[in-house]
């Protein structure tokens, strides 16, 4: 539900009293606890902006005595207005001006010879609730900012056109040591060893959608790197542009290069390996360890033939690796899961391996580990539980429900929120995604749906949108579910998080109004049609009396005047029983 402050601090730039007290009433009609300040020029309002008093909207009419200029006067009192919602108050006249305000950093803009309490209500309550998303949306650029610029892997910002530096983070600097300023004066075809004609091509085809490809780099000094790229569209300081992560894979193509020199056994061996390759025996002593030892951990490959691979091992991990590897016995091939392996600096670094029992081949007589560094991706695993856990515990302060889905095995799991907001026990719940599409409301589905698909066909990442969702007790609520889409290196997606927040008393309030407005309406009509039957009839009688004196029975035209008057007399009672009756059923704001 949107914010609505306890006390609702206003200040009112008007120099027309009469216009005045029509906002205050309207305003104390909104709120009861409201604190109103009046202005009646500019020069007051500024000398009340510039003190400490905190207000949550101003209210600004154009046209005070002290200020001809209605574009500086706007610009100036946003400059004062300590970042608060303004609303500008204009006549049919000014209307083209007031739509300009907007582009001013006015909040909204309002006709004075149609405001109303509830289009008051609704300008005043939106700007609030509109400001403050402002704020946390700067506060959010400021933190994605700090993480680009913090960010360890080199990164950039292009513009998607011209293929300009429009920003690049400390870790590219580092990489490629050329300074900030003489980033900003090149392309990255500046950074290219050659002209990369396929590349311009593939670049600007795929502008507008997420793509990586590998190629070489060159440093200031001259270096040759070899680069994977990584690079996304997205808006930044109103420019088309792509946001871009460097990944120097230099050291593992050197690697590669020295693997595919190896001699026809290594090649053989390492087949099916990917960075490090180990021939030993059920007791853990080595045969053969490839070159990629002293990239891995640091030592060197003749070093580790002398060791035993079960002493590299974390103590808590040996015995699981230990059992795992007898089931070679049985078994041609077996993969373990990760476990710790010391390094040359005594750190210890996961690692997966498959081994492959080869005893048998007189050319290997072993069991060949092929093994890989997943350091990167278990802190990342952590790193995302963390914050998984985080967020669930945000989420049990704001009541909302998370889910989170997995795409590929299609298993949804929710937080206690499902539990507390819509009623749900342990056993009712199903891991299937079914299971909650079953529970949307059937007019909500297919727009729904509609959204969901286009998740996908569109490549996007979030969502956002309001449906109704069915409670253990059969009852509805409306929720505003905001999902965001993991996706793999290539784009597929793997999970969606989602937070569905209660909505249902905002909804419920907007009805509540709606109905109000409608009842009004029959109010007016009332009193604009049926008061003036008996009326006429009664001005229609006084006016024969008036005009005629010879009029003999008067006493027949005083009883149609009483039988009017008591019908007009009725009329107003079921006008004023009505009125009371909007003024009963409509919740203060």
């Amino acid at each position: 539900m949107s914010y609505i402050p306890p006390v609702l601090k206003i200040l009112v730039i008007e120099d027309h009293l009469g216009d005045f007290i029509l906002i205050e009433d309207y305003l104390n009609e909104i709120q009861s606890d409201v604190d109103i300040k009046r202005a009646c020029t500019f020069e007051e309002a500024k000398t009340i902006l510039k003190s400490d008093i905190e207000l949550d909207a101003i209210l600004l009419d154009l046209s005070l005595p002290d200020v001809d200029d209605r574009e500086i006067l706007v610009k100036d009192v946003v400059e004062f207005s300590n970042r608060c919602a303004v609303i500008v108050l204009t006549g049919f006249g000014d209307r083209d001006f007031g739509v300009k305000t907007l582009s001013l950093g006015i909040s909204d803009y309002l006709l004075k010879d149609e405001l109303n309490v509830s289009q008051l209500s609704k300008s005043i309550f939106y700007s609030i609730e509109r400001k403050k998303s402002q704020k946390q949306l700067s506060e959010s650029e400021k933190n994605y900012k700090a993480l680009f610029n913090h960010s360890p892997m080199p990164m950039w910002v292009l513009d998607r056109n011209s293929l300009k530096f429009l920003s690049v983070n400390d870790a590219a600097l580092e990489l490629y040591q050329y300074t900030r300023e003489e980033f900003m004066n090149f392309t990255v075809r500046d950074l290219w060893v050659n002209p990369e004609p396929k590349i311009e091509i593939f670049v600007q085809r795929k502008r507008h959608d997420f793509f990586g490809f590998s190629i070489s780099h060159k440093k200031k000094d001259g270096e040759i790197m070899h680069l994977e790229i990584q690079s996304n569209p997205i808006s930044f300081d109103g420019h088309e542009a792509r946001v871009t992560l460097v990944n120097n894979v230099t050291a593992r193509i050197k690697a590669e290069d020295q693997l595919a020199r190896s001699d026809k056994r290594f090649k053989a061996l390492v087949q099916e390996a990917s960075d490090l390759v180990m021939i030993l025996d059920f007791n853990g002593n080595f045969s053969h360890v490839s070159p990629s030892s002293d990239l891995v951990m640091g030592i060197p490959a003749d070093q580790m033939l002398e060791m035993n691979f079960f002493d590299l091992i974390h103590r808590e991990d040996i015995n699981q690796v230990k059992k795992n590897i007898l089931k070679l016995k049985n078994n041609k091939r077996i993969q373990i899961p990760s476990y710790r392996i010391k390094t040359s600096s005594n750190e210890w670094r996961w690692i997966e391996t498959v081994f492959t029992n080869l005893i048998m081949d007189p050319a290997v007589n072993g069991l060949v580990a092929n093994s890989r560094d997943v350091t990167e991706f278990v802190n990342q695993e952590r790193k995302l539980m963390d914050s998984l856990q985080r967020y669930d515990i945000v989420a049990k302060a704001t009541s909302d429900t998370i889910s989170d889905y997995d795409v590929q095995k299609d298993i949804l799991k929710f937080n206690e929120g499902i539990f507390t907001m819509f009623g749900y026990k342990i056993a009712e719940i199903k891991v299937g995604r079914a299971w909650w599409r079953e529970r949307i409301h059937p007019e909500d589905r297919e727009r729904l749906y509609k959204n969901t698909d286009e998740v996908y066909k569109f490549n996007k990442s979030t969502l956002q949108i309001e449906y109704r969702f069915r409670c253990a007790d059969g009852s509805y609520r409306y929720v505003l579910d905001r999902s965001f889409l993991v996706k793999d290196s290539k784009g597929n997606p793997l999970r969606i998080i989602g937070s569905m927040q209660d909505i249902t008393e905002i909804q419920n309030h907007i009805q509540t109004i709606e109905d109000h407005n409608e009842r009004l309406k029959d109010i007016a009509w009332t009193q604009s049609h049926v008061v003036r039957a008996p009326l006429a009839r009664i001005m229609g009688i006084i006016d024969l009396m008036q005009t005629h004196d010879d009029i003999v029975n008067q006493e027949e035209l005083l009883k149609h005047i009483l039988h009017s008057a008591t019908e007009l007399d009725g009329i107003i009672r079921k006008i004023t029983n009505q009125t009371e009756q909007v003024t009963q059923n409509f919740p203060e704001c």
